[in-house]
């Protein structure tokens, strides 16, 4: 009977590796598709940042915790600064989401093939190509889904075996701490919640694995932020907490109205963000319930809360695909056991996997980028070697490259305007200012006037432009004053006076 058990184990972990590598290979699929110059671009500009010796947070602005450049900089590092590079970092990454998720589904014991076939398909679905770049969530997730499987080793252990796991858990949460702060919040909370309340033990024996948690966790986070900010950057912290504080009022916080459901196939526009929601509200009620299976709750309860302040306050789509994939396979978990809701749950995460698909394969990539179909043209500049963009696009990019190669040297100072800090990486030239996006002035740091100054101190000569930039601001009055040096999809401004 174990060696009966013991085999069918191993036949399942080899399907899951087989589905780990079918995974790669549709995913390769997507990761030199498009270059996205606003996101993408403020990820691999701040790193590139960072590799050139600059202080985030003192040198430069950044809205989120300092973790994830560091570690796109010690990439860029090792194997160069490009753009192949950190898409080769984003597969990674989520490949490794894909395989945590095999490996939680495996100590809660769900060792069927239609589960773990279905598993796959929700993260997939809902993985790499809706994003296809090294975007800061794809950490989030991972870290996350990491806190739950050791938590579950954890649940399972003896007190002795159990305190290694909780200080891995305890680095776990700094980490996630480290990388962006509300999602690491939520994760801190909920973990901790876990561990008071999901093992039975002495209220001592719950006294030391809580300070064990904590004290980990606390004392890697207050390092980091001592290093970055008390020690000699106070103000440095203060403008990040203004910053946070103003973006959060800035945006109002919507989901879609219930009235789609009218709509032809309104139905499906709610889906993705409902049914989370609902299931958030199971899971209260499920929490009360004598008999609780704590595993497959705290796996559920990672990816609803996550779900949850990932869309808030921004609700889009982009902040709704992360925790997606999890939300979905820990409700596959719940219901494939229930004989009397199988057939109706299944229906419904069956519909999800197709809206996932369906969103990749014939929407517009990144959600605002062109159809993956469309990029289809090289663009051989050094740092964008391999990626594929419109035909356009690459055409803009190479002539722009061409007129900054004839009238500056690398590294010279170059402002891009409003936004689209991509332009800085990619031409390989720097930015004279500590934002890196003029947009809206609840997306930068900084009044103009500090990035006028930095600029005429720093003696820019070219100014580009990309979309709207005629705005009520005085960075984009001295533009409109300036003469214009080359006109494509983007403009470039050549400042002959500063008044």
């Amino acid at each position: 009977m174990i060696i009966e058990l013991l085999m069918s184990n191993q036949r399942y972990k080899l399907f899951e590796v087989v589905l780990l590598f079918a995974g790669l290979l549709y995913y390769l699929v997507f990761f030199n598709k498009g270059l996205v110059l606003f996101d993408e671009g403020y990820f691999v500009h701040a790193a590139d940042r960072i590799l050139s010796g600059e202080m985030p947070y003192k040198d430069f602005s950044l809205q989120y915790a300092p973790a994830y450049f560091y570690v796109l900089a010690l990439l860029f590092k090792i194997f160069g600064s490009s753009i192949i590079a950190e898409r080769f970092f984003a597969v990674a990454m989520c490949l490794a989401i894909l395989a945590v998720t095999f490996l939680i589904l495996n100590k809660l014991r769900a060792n069927s093939y239609p589960v773990i076939f279905l598993s796959f398909l929700c993260v997939i679905a809902y993985g790499y190509p809706l994003m296809n770049i090294a975007n800061i969530m794809w950490a989030n997730v991972l870290t996350a889904l990491l806190t739950v499987l050791v938590y579950l080793h954890w649940h399972s252990s003896n007190e002795r075996r159990g305190y290694m796991y909780l200080i891995i858990m305890g680095t776990l949460l700094a980490l996630s701490l480290c990388l962006k702060q509300n999602i690491g919040l939520v994760c801190f909370l909920v973990c901790n919640f876990l561990v008071l309340f999901s093992k039975k033990r002495s209220a001592l024996q719950i006294i030391r694995e809580a300070a064990v948690l904590n004290g980990i966790c606390v004392l890697l986070t207050v390092g980091w932020i001592y290093y970055f900010f008390l020690r000699d950057n106070i103000s440095g912290l203060l403008a990040v907490i203004e910053y946070s504080r103003k973006f959060a009022q800035s945006t109002a916080f919507t989901l879609p109205p219930l009235t789609f459901i009218r709509q032809p196939f309104g139905i499906f526009k709610l889906l993705p963000y409902y049914t989370p929601l609902a299931f958030a509200v199971f899971l209260m009620g499920y929490l009360f319930r004598q008999k609780k299976d704590w595993g497959k709750f705290a796996f559920a309860i990672m990816a609803v809360t996550g779900f949850a302040v990932t869309i808030f306050p921004q609700s889009d789509l982009l902040h709704v695909y992360p925790f997606l994939g999890s939300t979905l396979v820990s409700i596959l978990l719940f219901s494939y056991t229930r004989k009397k809701f199988r057939i109706f749950m299944l229906t419904l995460i069956s519909i999800h996997i197709l809206i996932g698909f369906y969103l990749t394969l014939f929407t517009r990539s990144y959600r605002y980028e062109a159809y993956y179909s469309q990029t289809n043209t090289p663009l051989p500049l050094p740092r964008t070697a391999g990626i594929l963009v419109e035909k356009h696009q690459a055409s803009d990019l190479i002539a722009l490259s061409n007129f900054m190669k004839t009238h500056t040297k690398q590294n010279d100072y170059i402002l891009a305007y409003p936004y689209w800090p991509m332009l800085y990486f990619i031409l390989e030239r720097r930015n004279p200012t500590k934002d890196p996006i003029y947009y809206l002035r609840t997306w930068h740091f900084y009044d103009d006037t500090v990035a006028i100054n930095d600029m005429r101190h720093k003696n820019v000569k070219y100014i580009v432009v990309a979309g709207a930039y005629k705005f009520d601001t005085d960075l984009s009055r001295i533009i409109q004053k300036q003469k214009l040096v080359f006109s494509s999809s983007f403009l470039v401004y050549q400042i002959i006076a500063w008044k």
